[in-house]
């Protein structure tokens, strides 16, 4: 599964507009979890991944709505309703913290990764319900119904089976094909590992931004917060006793 792809089966969590608040005079303890669904839920922070903005703070990439509604009044055009809010400083600097993972933790395709699924309030699908099924690999179907699609089993070679000789009514001694059918499992194991690792680069990425966030706590980087130790769970597919 493509990092920068979100499964529709993600499993919702808690939503961070009822989660989440920065509060005045003082900070609210969160979790790195809490904090990016925040910042990508609440205050719809966006990534950039301009070299501008690492150097300077500038977003080059985003223009601000007051800078659209001058352009479009110097062109005579004139906007009625609508409103627009720069998200919180503190979604800001989250969002760039996400824009710079290293490529260890998996870079850009791990940054747009976290960003939509911190929109969606949502974890990597590692297949919780997966139950693989014995399934034909081909149907085919009429007016009686559908049904799987069989082959010659001969055509299987070592495999298969030959042939089998019979005495027809006529005495005669015919051959028919042994017919068999071709199945394959779903999700197979490879499925379910591939989206398991996909889930543990997703954990890893988090656990890089929390060491990040809690060193730069003690600078007083974010305004609103400080990043607890708390995770989600590493390997939720595992029960503990």
């Amino acid at each position: 599964m493509m990092m920068g792809t979100i499964e529709n089966k993600s499993r919702k969590l808690v939503s961070a507009k009822a989660a989440v608040r920065p509060v005045r005079g003082g900070k609210v303890a969160v979790s790195i979890l809490d904090l990016l669904n925040w910042a990508f839920q609440r205050e719809c922070a966006q990534l950039d991944f301009s070299p501008i903005s690492s150097i300077t703070g500038a977003r080059s990439q985003v223009r601000s709505m007051s800078a659209l509604i001058a352009e479009h009044e110097r062109l005579g055009c004139h906007i009625d309703g609508g409103g627009y809010s720069e998200p919180h400083p503190d979604a800001d600097l989250v969002a760039d913290a996400v824009s710079h993972l290293s490529e260890g933790a998996g870079g850009r395709r791990m940054a747009i990764q976290i960003a939509e699924l911190a929109r969606l309030g949502a974890t990597p699908d590692w297949m919780p319900d997966a139950c693989p099924r014995v399934l034909p690999v081909e149907t085919h179907t009429n007016r009686y119904g559908t049904s799987a699609k069989t082959i010659d089993a001969a055509s299987l070679g070592d495999a298969g089976w030959p042939a089998q000789p019979r005495r027809n009514r006529k005495g005669v001694i015919v051959h028919d094909a042994v017919r068999a059918c071709p199945v394959t499992i779903r999700p197979s194991v490879n499925d379910i590992a591939r989206a398991r690792r996909s889930y543990l680069a997703w954990y890893g990425a988090l656990l890089e931004l929390r060491a990040g966030f809690r060193l730069t706590d003690q600078l007083g980087a974010l305004s609103a917060f400080l990043v607890t130790k708390e995770m989600p769970a590493r390997t939720p597919w595992i029960k503990s006793s």
